[in-house]
């Protein structure tokens, strides 16, 4: 249970790791400039996917455009404006709402005093002003403008060249001028100058949301692409070709649409060629008078949409696997554009291309931790199985050890040279071994429960000099096969250990040194104390290992080349235990070996700090 609840606190500790990473790079990922862009380019799709983009303000708007035809038919760009003269006093006789022109009068002409007549008698005019290079107003001549309003048709495209927003004011030599598109629909709703707030332009009955912070900038609600406003060609106007009740109060664009005049910027709706200016103020028109504001989304409501789409991310990661959380995963996907789209039709504006982004990093995060959790999980998994084999063949190398002294003390005693003294006294030490065969097949699995987690260590005071001696009688059956001696100088030291682990781990190192040396060599089993801590060494005279195997030896199953061709059987876990036992100590273990000069195997136990 303990390991367990651990095994969770790592999870949730990963998990939170990483939920931490990706807080700190959603803002970099839904707020930078290359994101910015994936924005504008996902909404200029959707507003080309968007039903129903043209209004009832559309109906209301009728463009004269000088065309081709018109350059053809009434001389080259610009027209006279003698000629623009009997134009516009054509469509003043329909009686239009407002008749904004989007053509610039910046130079004196023969033909202004013409012009200038027939604006005089017609109120509802709008004339075009724009900025030069220098920020200086381009204005019409003043025998022209004195009898119109002046708007400004400055263009300010975004980044990548597209016209999205409209700046309805724009300062230039400390005048300030509205947007021809605002100016005509004030104009056409009988209003003056528009009331400004913090946050909005009132004309009429109309509030626009434009705030001050932002310029008055305004994102253009495009009625659709290039045509979605009825159109006359200009030369069919001067041909007697129109009747100019068609006018009769609509709102009126003239401005120029060749195809050669350079006046075409690059919309939503562009594909290859630019959008006409007049067409572009049109929909300027269209948005004020429908009231189609485009109306973005609030910086809270955008933090509260990542928040929720990398929770959802997270939670559809932890509940769903496999085949189940790619169809999530692809439904939450395609689900972001379709709601921008609801969105769009309703005039709310939602940074798709952010929430696309934020929503592939979430996603992305997650899996990525969740496979990273999956396999450490995978890899434990396999863990416990090595542990599993390990442990089921330790204790049949464990138990081999007593099997193999009582074997030979019952050899012993059925030899009839053998004195009946010593056959009383190998008979007690084969039941001895016995007892103790039992005890270590129980603290086998204490060794097995430890590893586990599932037990705790069980320290007390422990005698070290009594509990090595009894570990060299327990040694000296096994050692007698080879006539070897066992020596022991043990100061009488008392320290805090789980007594049957350490016997444990001291006789593994006790049989190794007598299964690796030669006949008729000495084992010296020593200790030794420092400030903090005890060393425990068993030093051999035999046939000692290599540089390169002294750190490996303490791995599960790692045996040497030398012991995996020799007679000596093993499984290469013996010492494997050894370092879990004295580790749950907090202590060390090391060797210090030389091929040929022996061995020295060293347990350093905390000591005098219990």
């Amino acid at each position: 249970m303990k390991r367990q609840t651990q095994t969770n606190e790592r999870t949730w500790r990963f998990r939170l790791a990483y939920l931490a990473v990706l807080v700190a790079i959603v803002p970099i990922t839904a707020w930078n400039g290359f994101v910015g862009q994936f924005n504008a380019a996902m909404g200029d799709l959707l507003f080309r996917l968007r039903p129903g983009g043209a209004a009832a303000a559309t109906r209301d708007i009728v463009l004269v455009a000088i065309d081709d035809r018109t350059a053809a038919n009434y001389g080259p760009l610009p027209i006279r404006r003698s000629v623009l003269a009997k134009g516009i006093a054509r469509i003043a006789s329909g009686r239009p709402k407002a008749l904004a022109v989007d053509l610039l009068f910046s130079e004196s002409s023969s033909d202004d005093a013409e012009l200038a007549s027939v604006l005089r008698g017609f109120r509802g005019v709008v004339l075009s002003a724009a900025l030069d290079l220098d920020g200086k107003w381009i204005l019409p001549v003043p025998a022209l403008r004195q009898h119109a309003t002046i708007g400004h048709v400055h263009a300010a495209p975004d980044p990548d060249g597209v016209v999205r927003s409209v700046l309805l004011a724009k300062l230039g030599e400390g005048r300030r001028l509205w947007a021809l598109g605002l100016e005509s629909a004030a104009v056409a709703l009988g209003r003056g100058r528009p009331v400004e707030t913090k946050s909005t332009l009132v004309v009429g009955d109309i509030s626009i949301p434009a705030p001050e912070h932002a310029g008055r900038s305004i994102t253009i609600n495009y009625a659709g692409p290039e045509g979605s406003f009825e159109r006359v060609s200009f030369s069919d106007l001067l041909g007697d070709k129109i009747d100019a009740a068609r006018f009769h109060d609509r709102v009126v664009i003239l401005g120029v649409s060749a195809q050669g005049a350079g006046d075409r910027l690059f919309t939503p709706f562009s594909s290859g060629i630019g959008m006409s200016g007049v067409e572009i103020h049109a929909n300027i028109v269209h948005t004020i008078l429908d009231r189609a504001f485009m109306i973005p989304m609030s910086l809270p409501a955008e933090v509260l949409c990542y928040v929720l789409l990398a929770s959802g991310c997270m939670v559809s990661v932890l509940a769903f696997r496999g085949l189940k959380l790619i169809v999530v995963l692809a439904a939450l996907s395609v689900a972001i554009p379709a709601g921008s789209l609801v969105a769009l039709s309703n005039n709310a504006v939602w940074p798709v291309g952010s929430m696309l982004a934020v929503f592939t990093v979430a996603a992305g995060t997650a899996v990525a931790g969740e496979y990273g959790l999956i396999a450490r999980a995978l890899r434990r998994s396999e863990e416990k199985r090595r542990d599993y084999a390990f442990r089921v063949q330790a204790i049949a190398h464990e138990i081999k050890t007593p099997l193999t002294a009582i074997q030979g003390s019952s050899e012993m005693i059925a030899d009839e040279i053998v004195p009946d003294r010593e056959r009383v006294e190998m008979a007690s030490l084969i039941h001895k071994e016995s007892k103790r065969l039992t005890h270590l097949i129980h603290t086998f699995l204490d060794v097995e429960r430890m590893a586990s987690g599932s037990i705790q260590l069980e320290t007390q005071p422990v005698s070290l000099e009594a509990l090595c001696n009894d570990l060299v009688e327990r040694a000296w059956l096994y050692a007698a096969r080879k006539n070897i001696r066992i020596e022991a100088s043990i100061q009488p030291i008392t320290i805090e250990a789980d007594a049957d682990l350490l016997s444990f781990a001291i006789y593994n190192l006790l049989t190794n040194a007598v299964k690796y040396s030669p006949n008729d060599t000495t084992i010296v089993l020593a200790t030794a104390v420092s400030n903090a801590s005890v060393s425990i060494s068993v030093t051999d005279q035999g046939y000692g290992i290599a540089p390169e195997d002294q750190q490996r030896i303490f791995e599960r199953f790692y045996r040497l080349k030398r012991d995996r061709k020799g007679e000596e059987e093993g499984t290469g876990i013996g010492l494997a235990l050894a370092k879990e036992i004295v580790v749950q100590h907090g202590g060390l273990i090391r060797v210090d070996s030389k091929p040929g000069a022996g061995s020295r195997f060293t347990l350093s136990l905390p000591y005098g700090s219990q």
